[in-house]
């Protein structure tokens, strides 16, 4: 009884023993030891090394929920609480917060702005109106047998094809955030407006001497014209105005990353990466025209008395509707982003055009025609953008556009002095380019 009493006591003393190393040597785990700490280097005499509170992701990282004293604090994934500021997590940390959830695109609503400075090309060649030289009256002059014709003289009256040139217009943009999908993915409603722009050209022409100047036989075809003036002026303009409403779905960046600054201190950054959005919605768009041609001294017989004038007036509206798709690709770092963009669509339009000529003489010749047309036409533009974030909410903005119309009824190639002309010209296709600059803003 005595020995085994000795072997039981024995047993527990060498228990006790163990559990006592054990717990020496196996130190107590928090949650947040998983993180990586903030090591600082060790300071005073006693030569301890301090450990700072540890950072912190997001939880579909697979990191433990955030302590008090974590910078960011109520941040959920793929929910709206990501959305509006944290200013004492981002004013704590050593280094500016830029992740995707508390720096880019913080917000219910957006606007974007632009100017965008357009250059018009509306003909592929220039059109030719008026020049000292009879041989324009000849029917063989423009022909495919003499595709390059050459005049005798420099008194021309054309308009440019690369001109009324560059004008600039103004774009505006406001969105409003509906949801996030299952996939990360933004969708948004916006209503976009375009107009602004006013292309202007203007050109004059005087003979050398009286009645000299002749038009072109495929604008009057020998009819009763502007043949025989002294002078001749025209003074063309074209504008356009847009409305859009879109749906927009738009990826956003993958998970936050961590990073160590130089300082040793961890804080959250976004993970740069490539964006993809799309696009669809409706549009109005609305192409006007006109040109004013007109000329005096017009010697109508032998006699050449001077006073004689002629005014010719061609007015076209092209009201397009239609429905439109579009997508882009971006490449979003955490301060700036590039990408490319493009959309198009096929639109309903409405053409319409009036003409009338007037001759101060008599009323030999005048008209006054109104005519339609119902088309099919091709809206299309691409934009390559670049922004810069300023702020959480406020980034600017630049791009390279370009914007191709179809089958549209543009003024110059309406005027012709044929009587009664039963045809309005649906075979206009200008095409624009130019830059943009601006801001957007999230709240």
């Amino acid at each position: 009884m005595a020995n085994s009493t000795r072997v039981i006591v024995l047993f527990l003393a060498a228990a006790l023993c163990v559990s006592a190393a054990v717990a020496q040597d196996m130190p107590m785990y928090d949650a947040v030891d998983e993180l990586p700490g903030d090591f600082s280097t060790p300071s005073g005499a006693s030569g301890e090394a301090g450990l700072s509170s540890p950072a912190v992701s997001d939880a579909n990282d697979g990191v433990p929920a955030p302590s008090a004293a974590a910078p960011f604090e109520g941040y959920e994934e793929n929910s709206l609480d990501d959305f509006g500021p944290d200013a004492q997590g981002f004013m704590a940390s050593g280094a500016p917060i830029e992740s995707r959830g508390t720096w880019l695109r913080r917000g219910f609503w957006y606007l974007e702005t632009d100017a965008v400075i357009w250059n018009r090309l509306w003909n592929r060649d220039d059109k030719l109106f008026a020049a000292q030289d009879p041989q324009v009256n000849s029917p063989s002059f423009f022909s495919r047998l003499n595709p390059v014709p050459i005049l005798n003289t420099n008194r021309l009256l054309y308009l440019e094809s690369a001109h009324p040139g560059q004008d600039g217009s103004v774009r505006a943009t406001l969105g409003n955030f509906l949801f996030r999908d299952s996939r990360n993915r933004d969708h948004s409603a916006e209503f976009t407006i375009l107009g602004g722009g006013d292309w202007e050209q203007n050109r004059v022409i005087t003979s050398d001497g009286n009645f000299g100047l002749q038009v072109p036989f495929y604008i009057d075809g020998l009819n009763r014209s502007f043949d025989n003036s002294s002078r001749q002026t025209v003074d063309y303009g074209s504008d356009y105005k847009s409305v859009e409403l879109n749906y927009r779905v738009k990826s956003r960046l993958r998970r936050d990353q961590m990073v160590m600054d130089a300082n040793g201190n961890w804080h959250r950054a976004a993970n740069s990466g490539f964006e993809r959005e799309y696009l669809t919605g409706l549009r109005f768009m609305n192409l006007g025209e006109s040109l004013d041609w007109r000329a005096e001294d017009i010697q109508f017989d032998q006699a050449g008395t001077l006073g004689n004038d002629g005014r010719y007036q061609v007015s076209t509206d092209n009201d397009m509707f239609g429905f439109q798709l579009g997508t882009g690709l971006t490449y979003q770092a955490p301060r700036w982003s590039i990408g490319m963009s493009g959309k198009g669509g096929v639109y309903a339009n409405n053409a319409t055009g009036q003409t009338v000529l007037d001759f101060t003489i008599d009323d030999d010749g005048d008209s006054n025609v109104e005519l339609a047309e119902h088309q099919l036409s091709f809206v299309g533009e691409a934009r390559l953008l670049g922004r810069f974030h300023l702020t959480p909410n406020i980034s600017f903005r630049s791009a390279y556009e370009l914007m191709f119309i179809n089958a549209v009824a543009l003024a110059p190639a309406q005027a012709t002095f044929i009587p009664e002309f039963g045809f309005l010209n649906t075979t206009g296709d200008p095409f624009y380019h130019g830059a943009s600059f601006g801001f957007e803003g999230y709240w």
